[in-house]
């Protein structure tokens, strides 16, 4: 009696653990499925995929390739689980990169940017297993990760060991969530790039062919300015290009993430993302 008392008990825990972890999106937030898309110094990168769980696409789909955030040092591709669950339910591929980070590759932002742009090429190269469009791919990412896709999105000129001039790196669209684009002296993150800062900085290379970008940060963010998003949106409008900024009142850094202030965030940055990927004829 007292053995089927416990494990009553125990399957009770079980069970209101499992529903509270439903309820936070936890189960419903996994990879379908992970590939390595390039291993170096011993270490394996992986792209966490999320499959299109839309029954309306059929054939290939667009791409989204997400880039977590933590200063090129610290982060996870979990960070998007979240924003790729949302975005396969609509019927689109979504991305989640795992690229090197100091604290655990001992490497710098320049190996961060040369792994994004293996990415990009890994998922052209492969479109065809992973069943998405290469001419849809769309670059995203937070902070740091907001730069690495924003980097892709320029004429960055650092140089680029895995060049290929069959498969190009420039995603064709661009969504940044309070991305650091510009790098100069006495801008923040500037330290960890202060060697090379002029060939990495987004905003310093702007050129005619910037795709199509939207901006998502916070009016009271300390790490990205609202005046430094504008100005490299008009940079990018400057040159012909289109771009886009949503400005959230009272947001500061790292706005946008699942479980930030009671999720508020999350759903409007997905909203005005759908917007911007139906004016794009992507959804």
């Amino acid at each position: 009696m007292r053995l089927t008392l416990l494990m009553l008990g125990l399957v009770l825990l079980l069970s209101g653990v499992y529903l509270v972890t439903k309820q936070l999106g936890f189960f419903q937030q996994r990879p379908d499925h992970e590939a390595v898309y390039k291993s170096i110094d011993g270490h394996d990168l992986a792209l966490h995929v999320f499959k299109p769980h839309s029954r309306s696409r059929k054939g290939t789909t667009p791409v989204l390739l997400f880039f977590h955030g933590g200063a090129w040092q610290y982060g996870s591709p979990s960070q998007f689980f979240p924003q790729c669950r949302y975005f396969s339910s609509l019927g689109l591929t979504c991305i989640s990169a795992a690229y090197r980070i100091a604290s655990v590759h001992g490497t710098s932002p320049a190996q961060a940017l040369q792994d994004a742009r293996d990415a990009v090429r890994y998922i052209r190269r492969n479109a065809h297993s992973l069943g998405i469009n290469p001419a849809k791919v769309v670059a995203c990412g937070g902070s740091a990760g907001g730069h690495l896709a924003a980097a892709l999105g320029t004429a960055v000129d650092f140089p680029d060991p895995g060049f290929d001039p069959l498969i190009p790196v420039r995603p064709n669209a661009l969504v940044l969530y309070n991305p650091m684009l510009n790098l100069a002296p006495g801008m923040p993150d500037h330290e960890l790039v202060s060697k090379f800062w002029q060939a990495v900085s987004p905003f310093h290379h702007v050129d005619d062919s910037v795709p199509p970008t939207l901006i998502l940060s916070g009016s009271n963010d300390p790490e990205v300015s609202v005046s430094t998003v504008n100005e490299f949106c008009q940079s990018v409008k400057n040159q012909g290009g289109n771009c886009d900024v949503v400005i959230y009142q009272g947001a500061g850094h790292g706005f946008f993430n699942y479980g930030h202030e009671q999720n508020h965030y999350f759903q409007l940055t997905n909203q005005d993302v759908t917007g911007f990927l139906k004016r794009l004829g992507y959804l």
